[in-house]
């Protein structure tokens, strides 16, 4: 029953809209079709852009309206060229001529070990490698007479070096535990 009266309701509105829509439409096109007078602009005449001529090919105008001119040749905004360089040619001393390269000694296994020319791709190889670079730089680079315990860590990590076979081949599984220094602790 509701549901029928809603039905009614919405038929006898939708009627209502349509006399209404009907009666508006002619008025409305009575006052558009109406010119108003020039002194005050209307709504729909700001609306309309005025007519102008149109602007001839090739010009363009800013934001104040005055034209812009329009270079007809091409040119680049940034003219760059790279400064001639003249290749220098060393002298011929003797660090720049071609040493002859003599077969080189191979090493017996005790100095290959000791040799610092080739580090074991092992970080600790690597990180001993730097550490020894540093404390021989702090050695010969100042005076000897305060730098004692340079001169031990160096002499230590020498035989860590060697231990760990950092110089050919690398360390084995137990040799990180077997060649880490350990300091000597007197017990009593």
């Amino acid at each position: 029953m509701l549901a029928h009266q809603l039905y009614f309701i919405r038929i006898v509105l939708m009627a209502l809209m349509m006399l209404f829509m009907q009666a508006i439409i002619p008025v409305s096109a009575q006052l558009i079709s109406e010119p108003e007078p020039e002194s005050e602009p209307s709504v729909t005449s700001l609306s309309k852009p005025k007519k102008t001529e149109p602007l001839p090919l090739g010009t363009l105008l800013d934001s104040h309206g005055q034209p812009i001119n329009i270079p007809h040749q091409t040119q680049s905004a940034l003219e760059y060229s790279t400064p001639v360089t003249v290749p220098i040619n060393p002298s011929k001393t003797k660090s720049t001529q071609s040493v002859k390269t003599s077969k080189a000694k191979k090493l017996n296994r005790k100095q290959q070990l000791a040799s610092r020319n080739h580090v074991a791709n092992d970080p600790n190889c690597r990180w001993l490698d730097q550490r020894i670079g540093q404390l021989e730089a702090q050695l010969n680079g100042k005076q000897s007479n305060n730098l004692q315990h340079v001169s031990d860590e160096a002499s230590i990590r020498n035989k860590e070096w060697q231990c760990l076979k950092c110089g050919a081949e690398g360390p084995d599984q137990n040799d990180h535990s077997n060649c880490q220094y350990r300091r000597e602790t007197n017990t009593k």
